[in-house]
């Protein structure tokens, strides 16, 4: 989504609504907006909930220009299973710490997806506290409640998965004493209340949006995460239900697996829900918006072309050799040797590069490029392993589901490769259940799937240790630690066990 507006939201680390900034209206008037005089007209309510979305990338609202979604997200979760392990450019402790898994409370990486997401939530809270008393159109105050309900749905669904209990905060904060500060809240309750935040944005919001707000969230979108908290959970009849509500939707496959991730493409037929950075030359900071989507993973060896090359994070032998080599997904995922410069150049090792979109940026210093959260292949793959559970066993939907992404990768550019057979009934319940899981290893590369697939696989410790041998990984580290810098102020925050 393109956030176009005159001004830009401005919020402190803290969570005060301060200000809202532009040349026009410093010049004209210097004081602060509060909470007090801003929630009055629409423009302050749909200001409000775009101001949410920066929380989302690299905009002038986060910790250090960081958002949600930045790069510590991805990074983490990366480095934390097993398709992620440190670049050689990689020098920080704090990364190098989450793929050796000698990671403790003190990390900073930990922290700072813990306060990214309170801060983003925090903004959430204030748009839902606030929207409902202005006088405004209702068609428009229900879909922007919507998407307020989402995100913040979205954001404790992260938190809940990563942390387990964690404290929740339903109302904005606005002043900070010893009486705000919340202990944990069990994760059942947690869950009860993202699963409400879905359920009211699946109400509220619409089934598509057009020209510059194509890309905010839709009732797919909602509908989506309902069956990935359903999976998470174990209900199986809702995920069941509510993947086949979305495969009843307008979405399809791209019948080449590339096309997924071109930037022409982004918020398109495939994409459910997707973090989009770019800031279409609009002016709205989303500075670095994709330097964890090229940056980071990219090989040193571009350097020599101009290009941006973090060479900070590369995958695990595992995740790579795990390709038939006619997969198209290993061409579109990987570059192992390349033509740079007039070169011919075999790298290290094999990066990540399915981000990068050559024809679009041939020489990407940052990219315009969505982080997808939930691609239609996502859909197609619960609702394989939402029905394998739920009949103790593979039927003809369930194997037509995954077999529609198996197709899709014999595709290579219009060319059908003899590999990736269709799976067949003759499968094991547990045979189907760890195909699927390898589907979804090779289909979401480094799209922020694979720490959570193998918890909830219950194959976290096994995996990591098969990539990984001689990590410290133990079943505790499931979740992250509680961050010590928040359980120094919060005294009222116990600690994972393990930590």
């Amino acid at each position: 989504m393109k956030i176009h507006n005159t001004c830009k939201l401005i919020l402190a680390s803290t969570m005060f609504l301060t200000f809202w900034s532009c040349s026009d209206f410093l010049e004209e008037d210097p004081s602060f907006i509060t909470e007090d005089t801003f929630y009055q007209t629409e423009q302050d309510a749909i200001l409000a909930v775009n101001g949410i979305y920066e929380t989302l990338g690299g905009g002038s609202a986060n910790r250090g220009w960081e958002g949600v979604y930045f790069n510590n997200y991805w990074a983490a979760t990366a480095l934390a299973s097993d398709e992620g392990k440190p670049g050689p450019l990689n020098f920080d402790n704090n990364y190098l710490q989450l793929a050796n898994y000698t990671f403790d409370a003190t990390n900073t990486v930990i922290f700072n997806i813990w306060s990214d997401f309170y801060q983003a939530i925090n903004a959430a809270n204030l748009a839902i506290d606030n929207i409902p008393d202005i006088n405004m159109d209702q068609a428009l105050k229900n879909r922007l409640m919507g998407e307020a309900h989402f995100l913040r749905g979205l954001f404790y669904f992260e938190l809940v998965r990563m942390y387990g209990d964690v404290p929740l905060q339903l109302h904005a904060t606005t002043t900070f004493t010893t009486e705000t500060y919340l202990a944990r809240t069990p994760s059942s309750e947690v869950y009860d209340q993202i699963i409400q935040d879905f359920t009211f944005a699946e109400a509220n919001l619409p089934g598509s949006f057009s020209g510059i707000d194509k890309g905010r969230p839709t009732l797919w979108s909602a509908k989506a995460y309902l069956a990935k908290v359903a999976l998470t959970q174990g209900d199986w009849q809702t995920a069941v239900t509510k993947t086949e509500d979305v495969m009843g939707g307008p979405f399809e496959l791209w019948a080449d697996y590339k096309e997924a991730f071109l930037i022409p493409n982004n918020n398109g037929k495939e994409s459910v829900f997707a973090i989009n950075f770019d800031s279409n030359g609009t002016g709205i900071d989303l500075i670095w918006e994709g330097a964890h989507l090229t940056f980071r993973p990219m090989a040193q060896e571009y350097r020599v072309i101009g290009a941006n090359a973090g060479d900070l994070d590369i995958p695990t032998d595992q995740v790579y050799n795990v390709f038939d080599d006619l997969d198209r997904r290993k061409n579109v995922t990987f570059v192992a040797e390349d033509n740079i410069g007039g070169q011919d150049v075999v790298l290290s090792s094999p990066h990540v590069h399915k981000y990068w979109d050559r024809d679009a940026e041939p020489i990407p210093n940052n990219t315009g490029n969505d982080l997808q959260l939930i691609r239609y292949s996502d859909v197609l793959l619960m609702h394989a392993e939402a029905l394998n559970e739920l009949n103790s066993g593979p039927t003809a939907t369930s194997l037509n589901s995954i077999n529609l992404v198996r197709q899709r990768a014999r595709n290579h550019a219009g060319v059908i490769e003899d590999v990736l057979p269709d799976l067949e009934a003759t499968l094991s319940y547990q045979e189907f259940k760890d195909a699927i899981l390898l589907e979804r290893f090779k289909e979401f590369v480094w799209e922020g799937q694979r720490w959570f697939d193998l918890k909830r696989f219950d194959q976290f410790v096994q995996k990591i240790n098969e990539a990984k041998p001689g990590v410290g990984v133990r079943p505790e580290n499931t979740l992250f630690p509680i961050p010590q810098r928040e359980r120094d102020i919060n005294t009222n925050l116990t600690q994972n066990n393990g930590y």
